[in-house]
């Protein structure tokens, strides 16, 4: 039987490993890339690179699939995810008119964030009964570090297949989306191999009507509490983090390699402190290492603050780094906030209700940035002290904001709640 928990344990880890990569296609600067290709604006740019955090509202079909063997939907589905993918690589290669394009280019990718999210509640908690409740810090954090270490490489590769693939305009050619196409085809094949070997534990638990369960999550005041934490997350990351990667490329004017290389110093510092983290996690509590994470993305949204062209885009490296430390804790932190505060019956659930409820505000916060960004574009800047103060720069400054009420909020709230009993873990 523990033979069996080991291989499934082996198994979650490539699996994420593997769909952490596929996701390394879809957003962020390669994401951008096919974008600004396709004729997008900065501020379009920055809402649909938002769409992976609205689908997080799809996490909410985890009410309809808790309680059962997942085993196969779970497969099925992120085999549908991830040649919806595949298809946003494969249709830029296609003559058709822009404007149908462009939008069958947003449905490919909102259909497969939403068909992603939908089963990831049900995917974490099946896979999560491989891992003994002591050891959750340190697992969660040596499985990103899988991740992370393989990610870096994918980066890398990416980066150096935008630059040489590209025209005189700086568009990719059809063969760098050939290329990727093939990538992900062979990254979904093992995907699904993972998921196939992962052992699916015989759980019987009580079916209780989605209705019913929402109710009851909104009323429990330890959800209501830790989800709080999930809303001021989204919003801090909502309001800036979506524009950077156009401001990396227009006004900073870098180029993919440099990018991919700030980038990468990024991913490696979130797997040098990643063991640290989830050891501090174990030791002390996951409020306690969640608060460092909170304190250095502070840190790396004051380092966008001073980024700006020339001699000062060089700060955008902090903004990596130090965001790079942040995320080696908070990822599972919120994760483990939930194992913490919530019942073993209602995880998969409360999972999907925060992570909707998180992602929407998120969206919103991202929408009314966008119309900031556009109006602040449009007066060529902010004039300070004589200098250019760029719409990403002030909207960092907001996140930093939001990321100081999160702080407090968790060292005067969370942090005094009290967890559930050992026996329920």
């Amino acid at each position: 039987m523990e033979n069996k928990r080991k291989i499934t344990r082996m198994s979650f880890a490539a699996e994420e490993a593997l769909n952490y990569f596929t996701t390394i296609f879809v957003t962020g600067p390669f994401l951008g890339y096919l974008l600004s290709a396709l004729g997008f604006s900065d501020a379009v740019q920055g809402v649909i690179n938002t769409v992976a955090t609205l689908s997080h509202g799809a996490q909410l079909f985890a009410l309809a699939i808790s309680g059962r063997r997942v085993k196969r939907i779970v497969t099925v589905t992120m085999v549908l995810n991830q040649l919806a993918f595949i298809l946003v690589y494969l249709l830029p290669i296609f003559r058709l008119d822009p404007g149908v394009k462009a939008t069958l280019f947003v449905c490919f990718l909102i259909v497969g964030n939403i068909l992603n999210n939908s089963v990831y509640p049900a995917r974490l908690v099946w896979l999560m009964r491989s891992v003994d409740n002591e050891k959750r810090g340190s697992f969660t954090a040596v499985k990103e570090m899988i991740s992370l270490a393989g990610g870096v490489a994918v980066s890398m590769i990416l980066g150096n297949l935008a630059d040489r693939f590209r025209n005189a305009d700086g568009d990719p050619m059809a063969e760098y989306y050939i290329i990727c196409a093939i990538a992900l085809t062979v990254i979904s094949a093992l995907h699904t191999a993972t998921l196939i070997v992962c052992q699916e534990k015989d759980v019987r638990e009580e079916k209780i009507p989605i209705t019913l369960a929402v109710k009851s999550l909104f009323t429990n005041k330890n959800i209501a509490k830790i989800m709080v934490v999930d809303i001021l997350w989204y919003v801090s990351i909502g309001i800036s983090t979506p524009f950077y990667p156009s401001y990396l490329r227009e006004e900073l004017a870098m180029s993919f390699t440099l990018i991919t290389v700030i980038t990468t110093f990024g991913l490696v510092a979130r797997i040098l402190i990643s063991p640290l983290m989830g050891k501090i996690a174990d030791k002390k509590s996951f409020t306690y290492s969640m608060s460092l994470c909170m304190l250095m993305q502070g840190v790396a949204f004051v380092g966008v603050v001073f980024t700006s062209p020339g001699a000062n885009q060089w700060f955008y490296i902090i903004y990596s780094c130090f965001s790079g430390f942040a995320m080696a804790g908070m990822n599972s932190g919120f994760l483990n906030l939930v194992y913490d505060f919530v019942r073993p019956e209602d995880r998969a659930v409360a999972i999907g209700v925060k992570a909707a409820v998180g992602g929407g505000l998120g969206f919103v916060s991202t929408l009314v940035s966008g119309s900031v960004l556009d109006k602040v574009q449009q007066m060529g800047g902010i004039q300070l002290f004589g200098c250019t103060f760029y719409a990403q720069q002030a909207l960092s400054l907001v996140s930093l904001g939001v990321i100081i009420l999160m702080l407090i909020y968790m060292n005067t709230v969370v942090r005094k709640m009290k967890g559930i009993h050992p026996e329920c873990a």
